[in-house]
């Protein structure tokens, strides 16, 4: 049997069976994002190892003038990266690899607060459009995401926040936002603490990369696995306040 939920005053969106007690489950549901934290900063230390003991090594060092002109653009550099990610997040593309960058380019701080920005302005397009231009294309697109629905529809602000933890594509969640009654304050500070316990570690990857020595730039990973760990175990005693 197929339940019907509905939206505000426009369409319906199917329910598959056994969604009715996903709101519940939604804390359960939403994987801890250290975990794939964990997974990256073993890949890139050990690709960094790999390129210091090859001759890849003068690659690095192509990276950090790349890094140095990015730089020299001034107040044009931080604008370029938030355009840049904003577009790429809008289309799909994943934002844990464009914190990465922009922590190789900018360094941690400045590419985290760019970088953010980027991926929250890429965010709120697809909410609006969603809610605004392409509703039956969204409804059809998520149709099939029953746990979703439940825990954005009882959860408001912490659904989204828990709905960024789960292993679901940025694009889906931003499209199944747009089509609850949702404010615009809940989606932006749900989605800006909800991408948060990822972002912090991918930056400081990216930022690790260009370290003077392998030992700097291996040390700057495990501390933002650390930071992974940390975020998400404050995140998660935040959401049970």
């Amino acid at each position: 049997m197929v339940r019907r939920m509905s939206v505000g005053a426009n369409p319906t969106i199917e329910l598959k069976p056994g969604s009715s007690g996903a709101a519940q489950g939604g804390a359960a549901a939403a994987r801890p994002p250290w975990r794939k934290i964990v997974l990256l900063g073993a890949i890139f230390a050990l690709a960094l190892t790999l390129v210091y003991l090859s001759p890849l090594r003068a690659w690095l060092g192509g990276l950090r003038q790349v890094s140095g002109q990015i730089r020299s653009l001034g107040p044009l550099a931080p604008m370029a990266v938030v355009f840049g990610v904003a577009v790429l997040v809008a289309l799909g593309f994943s934002r844990l690899l464009l914190c990465t960058l922009a922590g190789m380019a900018l360094g941690f701080w400045s590419g985290l607060l760019w970088a953010q920005l980027g991926t929250l302005l890429g965010n709120y397009a697809i909410f609006l459009a969603a809610r605004f231009l392409a509703r039956r294309w969204a409804e059809q697109y998520v149709s099939k995401r029953g746990k979703l629905h439940a825990l954005l529809e009882r959860e408001g602000m912490a659904g989204v926040i828990l709905a960024r933890q789960m292993p679901l594509p940025g694009l889906v969640v931003n499209l199944a936002c747009g089509l609850f009654p949702l404010t615009h304050r809940q989606f932006l500070v749900g989605t800006l603490l909800g991408q948060l316990p990822e972002a912090v570690p991918c930056t400081l990857i990216g930022a690790g990369a260009l370290q003077p020595s392998l030992a700097g730039s291996v040390w700057v990973i495990g501390l933002a696995v650390a930071v992974a760990v940390l975020a998400w175990l404050a995140l998660r005693r935040l959401l049970r306040r």
